[in-house]
């Protein structure tokens, strides 16, 4: 239980010293880094050719395309249009509770604009409970799943279902977009053993395959982006030293360091002081390590000014080099937020299909308990779990 009282002085503290100054800081380094922006926005080229030959420990991406500091506008929509989306949500493992197995829900929807189509809004869960689940082996060791491996085979099966879902409507002659929620580069791949990364690889490497086959646009869309990776490239830009940045013999070693105007700044609070509503950025390219092993598709991102809010937008590399298909995903992303209220309805739909409420995981586990009993089968839960269901005095 939170004794609010006693935080209040401390909330008091906080907001008292972003007043006095915290705020006036911060807006003086998106200033600057709005400048940075315009500075290289045509020179963009010039720009990259530093980053290429920088050695920094921030993630820096490849700049695909510019001008930097000026949006593109929206295009128009295709007048048919059939738009695919999944979520996912999960009841953990518990070993408080009686049985150890875990269950991926995932939501998918399919929405048709244009026609007279009855929409596709639907869940589907998956219980897991043998002992390659709980259980796995990978890189010659058996280790029990937890909360990690759960959510990144949700993940993956995310994917591998809106490949199919999206595939199967663009076969029946619907002009489809997929859309997903959060990133298409799958971080939980780096420092996993070889063949748990293969096996994973595979089956994403499968999803894009199948729908770059078909010649539909898959993009993931994520809310609110913290990342800093074209702000990166403007520290570089900031550097004095010949060439590219030697962030190991930084000239600015032992005080304050020539890019520190800009940083503390994501790409996102930046774009938001360059882009028109529906408008969006140049397109860039990530260069995380996961991506070495995802063979042609490599994942290039945009930011777009969606209302309320700049998301980031991430493509496969035969999304981001093909302009029809990027039109197409642009268009799709303001088209969406707009009657989703600033965040695309279609996924907000496959969220209120996936989530697994709290009275809901309280039920799986009462009617799992009931079976356990129907079938003789003793039906343990810590007195932990036990205690957490009952009201204490």
């Amino acid at each position: 239980m939170l004794d609010l009282s006693a935080v209040r002085h401390q909330i008091d503290s906080m907001v008292a010293d972003q007043a006095d100054g915290g705020a006036a800081a911060f807006d003086s380094r998106v200033e600057a880094a709005v400048n940075e922006l315009q500075r290289w926005s045509e020179d963009w080229a010039a720009l990259g050719r530093r980053l290429g030959q920088s050695r920094t420990s921030w993630l820096l991406p490849r700049i695909a395309s510019g001008p930097l500091g000026r949006g593109a506008s929206a295009p128009p929509l295709p007048e048919r249009l059939s738009v695919a989306a999944t979520d996912g949500s999960q009841i953990f493992p518990d070993r408080h509770e009686i049985s150890p197995c875990f269950l991926l829900n995932i939501g998918y929807v399919l929405l048709h604009y244009g026609s007279d189509e009855r929409p596709l809004l639907s869940s589907r869960p998956s219980l897991y409970w043998r002992d390659e689940d709980l259980f796995p082996q990978w890189g010659g060791r058996r280790t029990a799943v937890n909360r990690e491996l759960v959510g990144f085979r949700r993940s993956l099966l995310e994917m591998t279902e809106l490949a199919e879902l999206a595939a199967a409507s663009q076969a029946a002659g619907h002009d489809t977009v997929a859309l997903t929620d959060g990133s298409l580069v799958f971080w939980g791949l780096e420092g996993g053993p070889s063949d748990f990364r293969q096996a994973s690889l595979e089956a994403l490497i499968s999803a894009f395959d199948l729908l770059a086959s078909r010649g539909v646009p898959v993009a993931g869309y994520i809310s609110r982006p913290g990342s800093p990776e074209l702000v990166n490239a403007l520290r570089v830009g900031l550097c004095p030293v010949d060439g590219g940045a030697d962030c190991d013999r930084c000239p600015g070693a032992g005080q304050v360091p020539p890019c520190a105007p800009v940083e503390g700044v994501s790409d996102a609070v930046l774009y938001r002081r360059v882009l028109e509503r529906g408008e969006r950025s140049p397109v860039f390219e990530s260069t995380s390590h996961v991506l070495e092993d995802y063979g042609t598709h490599q994942v290039f991102f945009f930011y777009v000014h969606a209302g309320d809010e700049v998301g980031r937008v991430e493509v496969p590399r035969y999304v981001a080099e093909d302009p029809a298909l990027l039109d197409k995903v642009h268009a799709t992303i303001i088209d969406q937020s707009a009657k989703g209220g600033a965040y695309p309805v279609a996924l907000a739909e496959a969220h209120e299909r996936a989530v697994v409420r709290g009275t809901e995981r309280e039920g799986f586990y009462r009617h799992l308990q009931e079976v356990f009993v129907r079938h003789d089968i003793k039906a343990r839960i810590s007195r932990k779990s036990r205690r957490k269901r009952t009201v204490g005095v």
